[in-house]
């Protein structure tokens, strides 16, 4: 069984239109690659703060059909495996179908047994899935970079690289706004209303400190509309007063100027 990570998306476009947009790597991925992004042969090094870094170079190129790049370096701050990417191909073939076209999207090596895959992913999701087709559609991707706030695809990345390894007070630290607002339902037994970022770690703090057991957990993928995303959460754990519980819930995060200015869990 392939267990590769893999996605297609289907468009009204032409293959050379979605052959121009992936070259064009600087418009979706990120604004920091450093080096050429189009012809056989061609390498380029990507940056990601100091959270990822590789360096890539294109091995096989058929225009408008096919495109591989081969990973020949990589570097993760948050993996104990800091090179899984190395050796492993990232593939996008270009399918025509009828009136549209296919892009079948796939990590070759990237399994659900890397530390990584989590993380990896959800991030290649929104910067195929959102990023890339953004650009095709409208003429601006969201590629991440230095020079702009952090767009809402990278805070969704970025949060769900955390999320995935429970580091939730990182989480805050990172990309809450100092004004930020925490909202759960009416007359919630387990949190009330929290605004700045103090009183919102607070509240978590205070929460953390009840927990007598942590026996499970479960983040999925982000999911973006306009200037929120939102993910479904799972929990089961047993707290002072309340014993065992489960809470499935949904979180959504507004962005802005690059950062998390609210928080509203719906359980």
């Amino acid at each position: 069984m392939n267990n590769d990570f893999s996605l297609t998306i289907e468009l009204d476009k032409s293959p050379q239109e979605i052959f121009n947009a992936i070259t064009n790597v600087r418009g979706w991925w990120s604004r920091e690659i450093a080096g050429n992004t189009e012809k056989l042969n061609d390498e380029f090094n990507y940056q990601y703060q100091d959270v990822h870094r590789c360096k890539i170079k294109l091995s096989e190129v058929i225009p408008n059909k096919k495109i591989v790049w081969d990973v020949l370096d990589n570097y993760f701050s948050f993996t104990r495996d800091k090179t899984e990417w190395i050796g492993t191909k990232v593939i996008f073939d270009i399918i025509l179908a009828g009136n549209k076209t296919q892009l079948h999207f796939t990590h070759q090596g990237l399994t659900p047994e890397h530390e990584c895959y989590n993380a990896c992913s959800g991030g290649w999701t929104l910067y195929i899935k959102q990023s890339l087709v953004t650009l095709l559609t409208t003429g601006k991707g969201q590629p991440n970079g230095r020079e702009t706030a952090y767009t809402i695809y990278e805070v969704a990345a970025r949060f769900n690289e955390l999320a995935q390894q429970e580091k939730w007070f990182e989480i805050q630290d990172e990309l809450f706004a100092d004004d930020v607002k925490s909202i759960d339902p009416p007359h919630s037994p387990y949190f009330g209303y929290a605004e700045g970022k103090e009183a919102v770690r607070k509240k978590g703090e205070d929460f953390v400190k009840k927990i007598e057991a942590f026996h499970s957990a479960r983040t999925t993928q982000p999911v973006i509309g306009s200037n929120h995303f939102a993910v479904g959460r799972e929990v089961d754990i047993t707290v002072q007063k309340f014993g065992r519980i489960q809470i499935k819930q949904i979180m959504l995060y507004e962005v802005k100027n690059g950062k998390i200015i609210s928080e509203q869990f719906f359980y």
